[in-house]
């Protein structure tokens, strides 16, 4: 796992993001639905206070008739307190009673705007009604309070917004610092796991949370693959050292047979071809033993701050000539003191690898560039030549053991090259690349710089 990218936002901060956004929008809807059924019955308990009022003064008109209503109407509007407002209106629109100070509505309910006793402009909720002996009777209340507690809900519920969006953005920060804390802790262990260190074991602060279950279900699982890489590493390698003893003894026997047996002839021939047959295979033996032990790891506790440019000019050196030799050229470009930690012989072994594949599978007037630069934080080592190249879906495949190229099946070797390479550059905390240089390969071994002391 990589850290997020500048400028890119990361997994968990787009799952707090879209969490905040829902959480808004369902408290948003919230909101708006209390105000709108809070708006609702607000209004109809006005209409009901207005009706019902309306029907109280038609039936005093009802049954005792025009004088009585407004008599009532005149002693409503002189309490001054009262919260509704009337007017009574002849058929021509002529006023009967009542201090509302409007036109005559229309029948039914309607808003109308009316003026106070300061004269000003206000609006009002109104239910006309049209009385048996054609006069209008108008009850209404001024929508004033109402709109002051309708934008009272509403500063409220914006406020409940704010309070709930700081909150969740708030929430969602600590979310994912947290979150990518405990997830930056596991990445460097994976990390540190790649690189070949398999003692490492995911950090476990508290066992019975999702992570630290999550934790030790994977330091189980390591365990386990721990347990049984080293059995095969064990298997492996106590096969090819037991092989070499009496492989060894095998060839001292034949020596032994070439000093007895001094006249040349076809036993002379056949005891020397049997010699290198076991030298291949005791060669052969020494590189699997070397690969096992760079991937055990246990070569990392001799690990030391080395200067890289001095080790990769000195194996340039010596190999100049092994390449004019073979009808080749070698270039170097070595940028100066570039220091990392690690095994120089181990290195240098593996840059020697690479520089015998090059000058082996190569034609008669190759060229082969090694270079050694910074790239930010990391050395890289390059080693090109112009020869025939490896197709891209290859590349990979001869990083495996005992996989060769088609060109290079006929001549010497057994495919552990690139490996023991690889084992190298990953018990630096480096990697292997191979590319098309166009013509030929082109081989980069990575490796992050030193820290300065």
């Amino acid at each position: 796992m990589s850290e997020p990218r500048h400028g890119r936002l990361g997994a968990i901060t787009r799952i707090a993001g879209w969490f905040v956004v829902f959480y808004t929008i369902a408290t948003l809807g919230l909101g708006a639905t209390i105000y709108i059924i809070g708006e609702s019955a607000l209004r109809e308990q006005l209409d009901d206070r207005i009706a019902a009022e309306s029907d109280y003064l038609a039936d005093i008109h009802r049954h005792r008739g025009i004088v009585a209503l407004r008599d009532t109407l005149q002693r409503r509007d002189d309490r001054g307190v009262n919260a509704l407002g009337y007017l009574l209106t002849d058929g021509n629109g002529r006023r009967l009673g009542g201090e509302l100070t409007t036109d005559r509505p229309r029948t039914g309910w309607e808003q109308i705007q009316f003026r106070d006793q300061d004269g000003r402009r206000n609006v009002a909720r109104a239910f006309t009604v049209d009385l048996k002996d054609g006069n209008s009777l108008t009850v209404a209340m001024e929508l004033a309070p109402e709109r002051a507690l309708r934008r009272t809900t509403a500063l409220i519920l914006l406020a409940g917004l704010g309070a709930t969006l700081l909150g969740g953005i708030i929430g969602g920060v600590w979310l994912t610092r947290a979150i990518r804390s405990r997830l930056r802790a596991m990445n460097a262990t994976a990390q540190g796991i790649i690189s070949g260190d398999m003692s490492l074991r995911m950090p476990v602060s508290q066992p019975d949370d999702e992570f630290g279950q999550l934790a030790g279900t994977l330091n189980a699982m390591l365990d386990r693959n721990s347990a049984l890489i080293e059995n095969l590493r064990q298997v492996s390698s106590g096969i090819a050292h037991d092989l070499r003893t009496p492989l060894a003894k095998v060839r001292q026997r034949l020596e032994r047979m070439m000093v007895l047996t001094p006249e040349e002839g076809a036993l002379q021939d056949e005891v020397e071809r049997s010699i290198v047959e076991i030298d291949a295979t005791l060669s052969l033996f020494s590189a699997l033993l070397r690969i096992a032990e760079v991937e055990a790891g246990a070569l990392r506790q001799y690990f030391r701050v080395f200067d890289l440019s001095a080790a990769v000019a000195s194996v340039c050196e010596s190999y100049a000539a092994v390449a004019e030799d073979s009808d080749k050229s070698l270039t170097c470009s070595i940028g100066p003191e570039m220091r990392v930690l690690g095994d120089a012989e181990l290195v240098s072994q593996a840059l020697v690898n690479l520089l015998e594949n090059a000058i082996r599978h190569t034609p008669p007037r190759s060229s082969i560039r090694v270079k050694l630069c910074l790239n930010g934080t990391k050395v890289v080592l390059s080693v090109t030549d112009d020869g025939h190249g490896v197709p891209e879906h290859r590349q990979e495949l001869l990083k495996q053991r005992f996989t060769r190229g088609d060109r290079s099946r006929g001549s010497p070797g057994y495919g552990l090259g690139l490996n023991l390479v690889e084992a190298v550059a990953e018990v630096h905390g480096g990697r292997l690349r191979l590319s098309d240089a166009e013509p030929g390969l082109r081989v980069d071994i990575e490796l992050p710089l030193a820290e300065r002391p």
